[in-house]
Parts: structure tokens; C-alpha cells; sequence
């Protein structure tokens, strides 16, 4: 740790301790780089040097809420299944100084068997691609927002070479780090390697052209947005480029969303699920204002939220909602953060959880109607385990993390975990059960 970052901690550390029990706990902030005022700088760097957060805003009782949810999903006697499908979503796919090629040649090992398996694999592509820039990444201490562009290398080992990831959302704060050029860039990459993305856009006509994908005759449609660009704004006159809507501001405009869903139905969509880059860094739970703005977007039509970006994992639920296009009663999924898949914070000992979760669908006949409905949630914890060697290399690898808590518990430690990584993830998993995961989790755990 450098002497500037020691000082800037030891600062962090005595404000923080003239704030007392707020430091605990959320604060009702937007938590956009471009608006932040000094004292909300601090609080950022309070979370991200000093403690993340693990309680939610006082006296809103959302821990309650989320500790009381009911994930199982019901398809009702009188539906008749024809076809199933399932989606698997992991968090954000970033740049680090630690992640490259030769050092994640065993990333996916542990994990791939559940992730690759589903028939739909997303994860939010949290960097422009441009080839004819150099590699930007992110600092192993970061204070600011860096601008990244990811490596084709890297990229192709996201997507194991065309047999790991394969949907991709765009839109995140980091969408224009490369500028116009950066977004034409990377939608070209994607483009000529066939994979389906959203979120971005080259001209006006390719944002509204809302991508169906049908797998198994289920067609699912995918919106993704972002609430912020960082230091940037839309590109004026070129909005259309990204997908930005400030969501963790109350009572924020959806009408963008809203529009995307009818286009969706119009192209018969038989499911809608929207991809948001959103809620607070470093904070176990999501705000309030978060949480009534993905109640609204369900209530506008989209059937499951996978959310992004904090850093850390946040906790799930469902959500019953009359759809307004056709009437039906629903039953949504949201998932406030699927937290970082793929990136490095050497001071946020809870990005090293994230959660991998797996959407199954179904679609048949109730009572001669036709309709498509989530039938199951299953949830793989993972873990980032990061080895630095004398000589500048790392490893870098993706651990099913109760299948290592279990080899631990057994006497078997094949990744040398010291006695503090060993506490460590002893609190982790308190965590994962405490907070994070409902306390009727029983089925929900891969």
C-alpha cells in the first residue's frame, strides 16, 4: 500500500468516526460520479478503502423485506408446460490490473459446469472493446473512474471461445470511456462475433430495434440501461448511443423503458427482461428509491431485473405485478446485484462474493391461453480467489464457494487459504445467509 493511500485511509477513518452510526448504514444518495458533492466523495471512499456497508437505510425495514421473500415460483394446476428454457446471469465482466490471459487460465473451471449450462448465458460486458487503442484497466487501488477498453484476448476468454458468456449488455458507466468511437467499435466486435447485445447503439433505428432472442420457442426480449456514464453525459444530439436513465434518483422517468416494452410486445416477446446497471457501490442493500424504481418497471411490463454494478452482491426478490399490456397477474423476478463477476478491489472484501444465479422458464397452455412463466430460481455463490507471486504474475480464478467451504470444513485446502482468508470467508458466509439470501433459501442453493 503506498504512503498516499495510507494517509488518504487514515483521513477516510477519522471522518468516519465523526459520523458516528452513520457510517453503518445506506444513505439516501444517487451515488453518480458526475454530481457528487465533496461530502458524498467521502462517503464513497469511506466504502470503498475503509468498510462496505451491510445495513440498509434506517427505518424503511427492507432487511425485513428481503429476509421474508418467498422465491418459490408457482405455474398453477391448469398449466401445461411445452417448452422449457433457462437462463444463467452472472455479474460485471471488468478490467483489472490482475485479470489477463496468463492469469486466468483455470477462471471458469469451478464454475462453468452451472454458468455454461444455461441455454441463454448474460453478463454486462463492463467495458468499451476498441482493437485500436491500448488496454485500459483498472487499478488494483482505485479512487477514480478509470477509463477501460478490454483486450480481444480477454474478451474471448469471457466467452470461453464461444462456449462460455453469449449475451451482453453494454450499458454501464463505463460505456463511453472510449468515446463514439468506443461504442461503434465494440458493437462492431460483437457484431462479427455473432453475439447478441443491448444497451448501446450506433444510430436511432438500432436502439429501438429491441433484441428477441427465441430459444426452444420461447422468445425473450432484453432492454438494458444505465444510470450513470461517470464523468460523461450522452453524446448531445447522439443520446440514442446510450441507454441512460438516471435510476437510483426517486421518481425518475422510465418512459424510455416503457416504450422499449412495447416494442418488445409488439415484436411477441413472450418474456421481458431488462439488464440495469444501477443501485449504490459498496452497499449490502438497495436504497429505497432502487426499489420502488424496479417495482415501477416491473408494473411497465418487463418480467425479471438482473442488476448491476455496486460491486458487491445485493439481495433478491419476487415481485407480483399486473401486467398493463395484456392484463395477467405475474409473478417477477429481481435481483438488485448479481455483484462482480470479473474485476479486483484490493480493499472491498465483500466484491469477493458475488452470485450466479439460474432463471428457469417455461412455456405452455393454461387454460387454453398461451404464456410463459419463470418455474425456478437456483443460486450458485462464487468466490474471487487472487494469488499475487514474487514475480509480478498472479492467478486469478472463479471458486464455487460452499463447494470450497465444504472442502475446508473437511480438511481439505487445495487453494493454501491462510487462517485470516479462512475467517474471512467464515464471515462471508455469514453474509451470504444473513443478508443476502432469504431465510427460506433450502431450494434456492446450487
Amino acid at each position: 500500500m503506498s504512503m498516499g493511500i495510507k494517509i488518504l485511509k487514515f483521513i477516510l477513518l477519522i471522518w468516519g468516526f465523526f459520523q458516528g452510526n452513520r457510517c453503518n448504514h445506506s444513505w439516501d444518495v444517487e451515488d453518480n460520479f458526475r454530481y457528487m458533492d465533496w461530502r458524498e466523495k467521502l462517503w464513497w471512499g469511506y466504502k470503498a478503502l475503509v468498510k462496505q456497508v451491510e445495513e440498509a437505510e434506517p427505518g424503511k425495514k427492507i432487511e425485513s423485506y428481503f429476509a421474508n421473500q418467498n422465491l418459490e415460483f408457482k405455474t398453477g394446476e391448469t398449466f401445461q408446460a411445452e417448452s422449457d428454457l433457462q437462463i444463467t446471469a452472472g455479474g460485471d465482466l471488468s478490467c483489472s490490473e490482475v485479470v489477463y490471459p496468463e492469469s486466468t487460465r483455470y477462471l471458469w473451471d469451478d464454475i462453468a459446469g452451472f454458468y455454461f449450462g444455461g441455454d441463454l448465458v448474460y453478463a454486462n460486458l463492463e467495458a468499451p472493446l476498441d482493437p485500436s487503442k491500448p488496454a485500459g484497466v483498472v487499478p488494483s487501488v482505485c479512487l477514480t473512474a478509470p477509463g477501460l477498453n478490454m483486450t480481444e484476448e480477454m474478451f474471448e476468454r469471457f466467452s470461453n471461445n464461444s462456449k462460455g458468456v453469449n449475451l451482453f449488455s453494454t450499458a454501464n458507466n463505463h460505456s463511453l470511456d472510449q468515446g463514439e468511437a468506443g461504442i461503434i467499435a465494440t458493437l462492431d466486435f460483437l457484431d462479427a462475433k455473432g453475439y447478441p447485445h443491448v444497451g448501446t447503439a450506433r444510430t436511432p433505428e438500432e436502439q429501438g430495434d429491441i433484441p428477441v432472442i427465441e430459444k426452444n420457442g420461447i422468445r425473450i426480449a432484453f432492454l438494458a440501461y444505465t444510470y450513470c456514464l461517470n464523468r460523461y453525459e450522452p453524446i448531445p444530439g447522439k443520446e440514442y448511443m446510450t441507454n441512460m436513465i438516471r435510476l437510483n434518483k426517486p421518481d425518475v422517468d422510465i418512459s424510455m423503458i416503457q416504450e422499449h416494452v412495447k416494442i418488445a410486445r409488439q415484436k411477441k416477446a413472450d418474456l421481458i427482461v431488462a439488464l440495469l446497471h444501477w443501485s449504490v457501490e459498496f452497499e449490502t442493500y438497495p436504497i429505497e428509491n432502487v426499489i420502488q424504481t424496479g417495482h415501477r418497471i416491473m408494473e411497465s411490463g418487463v418480467d425479471i431485473i438482473l442488476g448491476g454494478h455496486p460491486h458487491v452482491a445485493q439481495p433478491m426478490e419476487k415481485y407480483c405485478f399486473r401486467d398493463p399490456h395484456d392484463g395477467r397477474n405475474k409473478e417477477g423476478f429481481i435481483i438488485y446485484s448479481l455483484g462482480e463477476l470479473v474485476s479486483y478491489n484490493a480493499f472491498s472484501k465483500n466484491s469477493r462474493l458475488a452470485l450466479v444465479v439460474g432463471i428457469d422458464l417455461a412455456k405452455g397452455r393454461e387454460n387454453r391461453m398461451e404464456s410463459v412463466k419463470i418455474t425456478g430460481i437456483k443460486v450458485l455463490p462464487v468466490y474471487t480467489w487472487v494469488r499475487h507471486f514474487k514475480n509480478g504474475s498472479h492467478d486469478y480464478r472463479l471458486l464455487d464457494f460452499r463447494k470450497t467451504l465444504k472442502m475446508l470444513a473437511e480438511g481439505m485446502n487445495p487453494y493454501g487459504f491462510s487462517k485470516k482468508e479462512i475467517k474471512e470467508l467464515y464471515r462471508l458466509e455469514a453474509l451470504l445467509y444473513d443478508k443476502l439470501l432469504p431465510k427460506n433459501n433450502s431450494d434456492l442453493l446450487v
